[in-house]
């Protein structure tokens, strides 16, 4: 099948055929991807940008990057401030950190420019090849976890006896499932398969209580709760949103003290173990942030601070007063680069909310839903500037807007 990015023929550049093939594979490979190898889609968040790239250059579109300039100029300077600090940062891969941000902003700006500019058919091409992905992906997954995850033991050499289960390789995973599952409910609604756009998410959620992660748990929940409000008014649960973020950048500091030194839940018997752990870690990096708080400890700083002498009641510190990251996008933004840091990343989130207005009416509740299962399991999980985790985020933003692409079932 033709690529048809392009009303003229051209010798230049790839040939359509061949954009054709990666773009498929590419949109297919997600599901099992995620299900089997979640550390390798950094991979596919580079491949998807120069893809992008490439189809934008081949129709002679790249003028339609300049369409995102708002959120272009914020995560731009953003990406400044990031590299500036790394003259400060304690991190040895402070740079490396830069680096893995600035492509997954690339393949969200060419990605999102050049989807937006497909053809119907490409479309919707595009969209069955990544349902067939995601499917198949969660098979794979739902049988690796029924026989105790066989082709995970033999790819990383993971002996027998050694419990899987609750480590992070279905976690992972779940979180990227949980993610995903909205824009692949999306696809199904504009396949005019409604009543399978809403059972995809309940299931999953469902399948949620089988598994370890807590996050995903919290994720699929938030997502639920967003999508059902939605259902009625899509601008009330965008406006509780964006107030929910606003509260999270400006106050984040501030809850975290009250929770660890005023109500010390980092002692509290009715939480789960890991819950008080994080608590104690948030305390810590709050009191870090506080000493640098307009342009902090500088970029990635969390996964190399001096402990200073710093005591655990969870275990014994090292080398860094942080496991990585302080499990919470908010304080490790603040922990990193301060008040400067913050207010350009609520900047750019509240953008990225704002542009789910412009989807169909109908569509929206799927996009709200995903915004909040990004920022419950961001704001609970895992380091925000995790490649792979970034790269989940990429791939479900990407995924959402190639459904929204896809013209409606009889169209």
């Amino acid at each position: 099948m033709a690529f048809p990015l392009s009303q003229r023929d051209s010798a230049r550049g790839i040939p359509d055929a061949v954009l054709a093939g990666l773009a498929g594979v590419t949109a297919a490979a997600l599901g099992p991807l995620a299900a089997m190898a979640p550390r390798g889609l950094p991979v596919w968040a580079i491949l998807i940008a120069l893809i992008a790239l490439a189809g934008l250059t081949r129709r002679g579109a790249l003028g339609r990057l300049q369409r995102a300039m708002p959120g272009t100029a914020v995560v731009l300077a953003f990406l400044a401030l990031a590299s500036l600090s790394i003259l400060w940062s304690p991190s040895p891969r402070a740079g490396l950190t830069v680096v893995e941000i600035g492509y997954i902003g690339l393949g969200a700006l060419a990605g999102g420019a050049w989807l937006s500019s497909l053809p119907g058919v490409e479309a919707r091409r595009l969209t069955g090849l990544f349902l067939f992905g995601i499917f198949a992906g969660v098979l794979l997954f739902a049988v690796e976890a029924a026989l105790d995850f066989p082709l995970h033991r033999w790819w990383n050499h993971v002996p027998a006896g050694v419990e899987i289960a609750e480590s992070n390789v279905p976690k992972r995973t779940a979180v990227l499932l949980c993610l995903l599952v909205w824009p692949a409910a999306m696809a199904l609604d504009r396949a005019g398969r409604r009543g399978a756009a809403f059972l995809l998410p309940a299931i999953f959620a469902a399948a949620c209580l089988l598994l370890t992660s807590r996050s995903a748990m919290l994720g699929v929940a938030a997502g639920g709760a967003a999508f059902a409000l939605a259902l009625r008014s899509p601008r009330l649960v965008r406006g509780a949103l964006a107030a929910v973020l606003t509260v999270a950048f400006v106050f984040v500091l501030p809850l975290v003290l009250l929770f660890d030194r005023v109500l010390n839940l980092d002692g509290a018997d009715w939480l789960f173990p890991s819950a008080r752990h994080r608590v104690e870690i948030w305390g810590m990096a709050a009191d870090r942030a506080l000493e640098t708080p307009f342009v902090g400890q500088g970029i990635d700083a969390s996964r190399a601070l001096d402990p200073e002498r710093a005591v655990s009641r969870f275990g014994t510190l090292t080398d860094s007063l942080l496991p990585l990251h302080p499990h919470n996008a908010f304080l490790q933004i603040w922990l990193e680069l301060g008040a400067l840091g913050a207010a350009l990343a609520l900047a750019a989130a509240l953008l990225l909310l704002l542009g789910t207005g412009r989807f169909e009416r109908r569509l929206q509740p799927f996009a709200l839903a995903l915004f909040a299962s990004g920022l419950a399991m961001a704001s609970t999980a895992y380091g925000i500037w995790q490649a792979w985790w970034m790269g989940g985020m990429l791939a479900a933003g990407l995924m959402l807007r190639l459904a929204a692409r896809t013209p409606a079932g009889g169209e």
